[in-house]
């Protein structure tokens, strides 16, 4: 028998109970092992207990079915001293970050086929840990009180706060990019719990990295670089080849009416959001990779380079611009409510309102005069799910060129609403 035949068995065990959302004993374990019964013992509490919740005698697993075997095989081969810190800000901490890892695992299983879901509610449970961590650490009290002062129990444990009470409480006061990261994959989680939506993932993927990056930067800051992910993690991106045909029945499988009460919730809440958010790398990350090519092999020693734009010269952005254009993505590009397009035009060309606005589609047949489904035009777009027409960031830099003479101004004016 090899060293890892014993463990998987266990996994094997384990894994059956959880599907079948049954308890089991020590001595349960020990059939199905052929271990001893301190050696069960020892794996329970410090090798897996972070999937573990122990009733008197009998224990149950939560989260083992979402590893591999080899996954499993890493979890149990980590080093008893990693574990050692039996403090409550330790046990939060060691939990917050398994979970990162697990949420990262889900997402990047080529056979998980619903990864965002998977994804989601790993890294709340992760994020929720940390943030307990963080005000433990900083003395913070946040459990929840009853009209007379004491803390609330559920089932003798004290009752914490959840995520979305968390970041409230970590980002008092102002509204963080990141924060809006996590409150949007809270919502989207709670209008997927119950179904099965493997389109999204495309639309989703670059919260699901922000979620990411911000998690290690907070558990760095708060805690340290010797808990940075990246000792496990070498790149947390998944890095896949989809075909442009692929993405696009992806896209089309989202506009599908049982999509409607997810996607609409996807707009409503971006649309929402202040121009500083939705641009940051915080609230969702925006990335495309040019092949970067070397005079030989060992020139190009960095597989993947991180570029900051800020810090290139015109000569370089315009190469970058250039490469841009060879990447053509499925994201709509009409994104701007009227209102929102006011907003920006009305920056350079302040006596811009609504009213000038209908005269200026009007104007310029910038889309239909009545409802017209499906209808994709240079500047607008008949949007399903907003159940309307969304306009896109070119026709407000169009307006604002256009607007600025004052023969065309004129004519607008005198276009009928």
């Amino acid at each position: 028998m090899n060293k890892y035949e014993k463990v998987d068995l266990a996994y094997n065990f384990l894994v059956e109970k959880e599907k079948e959302s049954e308890a089991f004993t020590v001595l349960q374990l020990m059939e199905a092992t052929e271990w001893k019964a301190d050696t069960c013992r020892t794996y329970l509490s410090k090798r897996w207990y972070q999937y573990l919740e122990k009733d008197g005698e009998q224990y149950s697993s939560s989260g083992i079915a979402f590893l591999s075997k080899n996954e499993f095989r890493a979890v149990h081969s980590q080093k008893l001293q990693q574990v050692i810190n039996h403090s409550v800000k330790g046990i939060l901490l060691h939990k917050a970050k398994e979970f990162a890892l697990l949420a990262v695992s889900t997402y990047n299983n080529p056979y998980t086929e619903f990864k965002t879901y998977g994804f989601i509610v790993n890294i709340v449970i992760a994020y929720t840990s940390l943030m307990h961590a963080i005000f433990e650490k900083k003395g913070i009290d946040y459990f929840h009180k009853g009209a007379n002062g004491r803390t609330i129990f559920i089932d003798g444990e004290e009752k914490s706060w959840e995520l979305s009470e968390c970041i409230d409480g970590y980002w008092l006061g102002f509204e963080a990019p990141e924060k809006a990261n996590i409150k949007f994959l809270i919502g989207l989680r709670n209008k997927i719990e119950h179904r099965s939506l493997p389109a999204i993932d495309l639309a989703v993927s670059g919260e699901c990295q922000s979620a990411l990056s911000n998690f290690e930067t907070i558990l760095v800051e708060e805690f340290g670089d010797e808990h940075a992910l990246t000792a496990s993690l070498a790149i947390a991106m998944q890095l896949t080849r989809i075909s442009e045909q692929a993405q696009i029945d992806a896209l089309k499988q989202l506009q599908k009416d049982n999509y409607k009460v997810v996607r609409r919730y996807m707009e409503t809440y971006r649309n929402d959001l202040n121009d500083d958010v939705v641009q940051s790398q915080k609230y969702r990350v925006r990335a495309f990779l040019v092949p970067k090519l070397g005079n030989h092999a060992k020139s190009a020693d960095m597989a993947i380079e991180f570029i900051n734009v800020n810090k290139l010269s015109e000569q370089e952005l315009e190469n970058y611009e250039q490469g841009v254009a060879f990447i053509k993505g499925v994201e709509s590009p009409f994104k701007l409510r009227p209102s929102k397009v006011v907003e920006l035009v009305s920056k350079k060309i302040p006596f811009f309102n609504i009213a000038l606005h209908t005269k200026c589609w009007k104007f310029y047949d910038a889309r239909p005069r009545g409802e017209q489904r499906g209808f994709k035009g240079e500047f607008s777009g008949f949007v399903e799910g907003f159940e309307g027409y969304l306009y896109s960031l070119c026709w407000s830099k169009f307006l604002i060129e256009e607007l600025k003479k004052p023969e065309v101004l004129t004519l607008v004016k005198q276009q009928a609403i």
